[in-house]
């Protein structure tokens, strides 16, 4: 199963990256995940329900996220499948290196899937991945990342634009680099909050709506029917909490509500942090 938060929720765009990284919080989330509505037929899937926890936290310079994820899927045919998936990533604030591992649990055990670190060099962004078996690609320099990706966004509804572009990759597969369009609107209604979400987060907040597509993209130049590997829409506060997830996958759909937010204290830089104590004395 797909983890969308990359920008998400987690989730991935744009023009020049002039957003600024103290525009997100640094917060634990937690999300309801439920059957939207799905096409049936002899494969097609009857109900599904799960948890995922989502944390994003500034750590120095860098955003460090994770994002653990449990569902229960029944098939008509095929019966039960679980899928429990974790990944944990580190984005440094100017988007020029990008760490990230993949999770998959096996017998109450999780057992590293997916590993592998993105880097500027020069004009490009170069891929290196240590498994599932070590490889190397290089990338345009426009390709961006989760949090980048956010942040852009984000910065693109505050702008007034209605439409964004770009081209996202999220370390949730070796080959997960993908094309996104995506259209921006006011949303209609913004959930009421639930007593243990954490009002004082995004109580009063601008939100905004953003519907998206995503399209795999592949080196060899395979060419694309028109048709998107999946689609998004989702909720945006404009500092990054997400809320009313749909995630379409052709044959159903999934939406993710949120339970529960909580703030989370950003970590400044050892120098920094010298500086405080010296300032406390």
């Amino acid at each position: 199963m797909k983890n969308i938060f990359l920008a998400v929720c987690g989730l991935p765009v744009i023009f020049s990256f002039a957003a600024s990284a103290q525009e997100l919080v640094s917060h634990e989330a937690v999300y309801d995940i439920a059957l939207a509505s799905t096409k049936g037929g002899a494969a097609g899937v009857v109900s599904a329900y799960g948890k995922m926890k989502y944390s994003i936290q500034k750590v120095c310079d860098q955003w460090q996220t994770e994002s653990v994820f449990s569902l229960d899927v029944g098939y008509e045919m095929a019966g039960p499948d679980t899928t429990n998936w974790k990944q944990t990533t580190r984005e440094s604030a100017d988007g020029c290196l990008f760490e990230f591992d993949v999770f998959v649990r096996e017998k109450g055990t999780d057992r590293k899937d997916l590993s592998g670190k993105a880097v500027c060099e020069g004009t490009k962004k170069k891929l290196s991945l240590s498994l599932p078996v070590r490889s190397e690609a290089v990338f345009p320099g426009s390709v961006v990342f989760p949090v980048q990706q956010t942040l852009r966004l984000i910065k693109a509804a505050q702008a007034g634009r209605k439409n964004v572009s770009s081209y996202v990759y999220d370390g949730t597969r070796p080959e997960a680099l993908y094309s996104m369009n995506a259209v921006i609107s006011a949303p209609e209604n913004v959930p009421s909050l639930k007593a243990q979400v954490a009002a004082d987060l995004i109580a009063g907040r601008k939100a905004y709506r953003f519907d998206a597509a995503f399209f795999e993209e592949f080196s060899s130049g395979h060419q694309q029917d028109g048709t998107p590997q999946y689609e998004v829409s989702m909720l945006y506060y404009d500092n990054g909490i997400s809320d009313q997830i749909e995630q379409d996958f052709g044959s159903h759909r999934l939406r993710s509500t949120l339970a529960a937010v909580k703030k989370l204290p950003e970590i400044p830089c050892a120098s920094k942090k010298k500086r405080q104590a010296l300032t406390m004395r």
